[in-house]
């Protein structure tokens, strides 16, 4: 029997002085998951569209993470999401979870394409049904008006596209100052960028304030943005990379 790749997402969970947000809540579901079943990736938020018609708790963003698994083992993981999130969520949230063995998408396109528009444009609930639908995925509603499963579609199309997301929480570092070589090879990520395609100096030190860094996913590839300050690199803010 094979395991095959499964991807996961949540949202809209929590609400304004919850004690739990819907990133921890994502966190402890992954974390059942590699107690039980599989290891799990890193969990990706995905930046969604904020607008006056759209409603959110705060920043309007998605968790997703993907691990391996049987038939079986999704359905079993799919009840305890669902009555986990149904227990835990905010009372006045409209959360939402989506579930789908990537093998079972029919149109990987269309549906990143839905996953961008999320980012860009006002969609809805019906939008969100018929693409599920369409694509084999697994999208529920849990609790009030459910809008969350817009979001939760999106979290999987934007985290298939291999390039939107970045890492929730961070990567603790040995040291407040490594340079792009040391990074690199020991596999804390995969690519560093800078603007405008400028080229990296691998032997520049990379000054990161906390010794900790957040990784954005482009190209599939967990990469750090950086941007230049003479003496040495600095990796971007938590404002500049909230566009991802």
């Amino acid at each position: 029997m094979e395991k095959f790749k499964t991807f996961i997402a949540i949202d809209d969970t929590d609400e304004i002085g919850y004690f739990i947000s819907t990133g921890e809540i994502c966190e402890n579901i992954a974390k059942y998951i590699r107690e039980k079943y599989s290891n799990t990736s890193a969990i990706t938020r995905h930046q969604l569209f904020l607008h006056e018609d759209i409603p959110y708790t705060s920043h309007n963003s998605s968790m997703c993470f993907t691990c391996d698994l049987f038939l079986k083992e999704f359905e079993d993981i799919k009840k305890y999401i669902l009555n986990y999130v149904s227990n835990i969520s905010a009372p006045s949230s409209s959360g939402g979870v989506a579930m789908v063995f990537e093998k079972d998408i029919k149109d990987i396109k269309q549906l990143i394409n839905y996953g961008f528009d999320a980012k860009n444009k006002v969609l809805n609930k019906k939008i969100a049904y018929n693409l599920a639908k369409e694509q084999n995925i697994f999208l529920k509603e849990i609790k009030n008006e459910g809008n969350g499963i817009i979001g939760a579609l999106a979290g999987i199309a934007l985290r298939l596209s291999g390039n939107d997301g970045r890492l929730r929480g961070k990567v603790k570092l040995k040291a407040q100052k490594l340079n792009a070589k040391e990074l690199l090879e020991d596999k804390i990520i995969d690519d560093i960028k800078l603007p405008n395609n400028q080229k990296l100096d691998l032997s520049k030190e990379i000054f990161f304030d906390d010794s900790s860094l957040k990784w954005i996913l482009k190209n599939n590839k967990k990469t750090l943005l950086i941007k230049d300050s003479n003496e040495f690199y600095l990796p971007l803010n938590k404002e500049e990379l909230a566009i991802y």
